[in-house]
């Protein structure tokens, strides 16, 4: 029994990995609108430093935005899809703000929450 709980831990540990970096792959995954620029904001939201307080936790908030974000556009909501990436950029004003995450890495995202919110603005026409 006792060896099979190292095994055990290990794959939980796995996939409550794979529940927050899966976000990205089912967006590249689905007929989503706009799946590329949805997938490279998430993957920078994956993997940007944010320092101090809850990091798992504020990284997992961010990841849901971006992923209701995908499920709004994929029902045809880009208006809905486009507020929620205003949310999504006050969020990292505020993280860059209290310097919680760097001028490069805002700036990262800055452009990449732009980039889907041209893409989803265009659908919307």
């Amino acid at each position: 029994m006792l060896t099979r709980l190292p095994a055990v831990l290990a794959g939980a540990l796995l996939a409550s990995t794979l529940a927050v970096a899966g976000g990205s792959a089912a967006i590249a995954d689905s007929e989503t609108p706009c799946a590329a620029e949805l997938t490279q904001l998430s993957s920078d939201l994956s993997s940007v430093p944010i320092t101090g307080g809850k990091v798992d936790k504020e990284r997992a908030g961010l990841l849901k935005i971006v992923g209701d974000t995908a499920a709004l556009a994929e029902a045809g909501k880009t208006t809905d899809a486009v507020v929620k990436l205003s949310n999504l950029q006050a969020k990292v004003d505020d993280l860059a703000a209290v310097e919680r995450i760097s001028t490069e890495s805002a700036e990262l995202l800055t452009t990449d929450t732009a980039d889907a919110t041209l893409c989803l603005s265009s659908l919307s026409g």
